[in-house]
């Protein structure tokens, strides 16, 4: 948890992404803007991508050709 006064002076809100690194012997905060540099996946987008490991594994898939076909109509 981070403590209200260090929250409040980064101007953060709820749910804001924070990056964590080492520096020596400290651990350095930063707030971060976007999660476009960030691999870590949410607990939604998890989901998301264990659905779709087991649709490939029941062989629902569709090619993108096909995919795009369908958006056009």
């Amino acid at each position: 948890m981070i403590p209200r006064e260090i929250f409040e002076k980064l101007n953060m809100r709820e749910g804001d992404i924070v990056a964590f690194s080492q520096v020596g012997d400290n651990v350095l905060m930063k707030p971060r803007q976007s999660r476009k540099d960030d691999d870590t996946l949410t607990s939604e987008e998890a989901k998301l991508v264990r659905r779709g490991e087991a649709q490939l594994k029941r062989g629902d898939s569709r090619s993108w050709r096909d995919v795009k076909h369908a958006l056009a109509r």
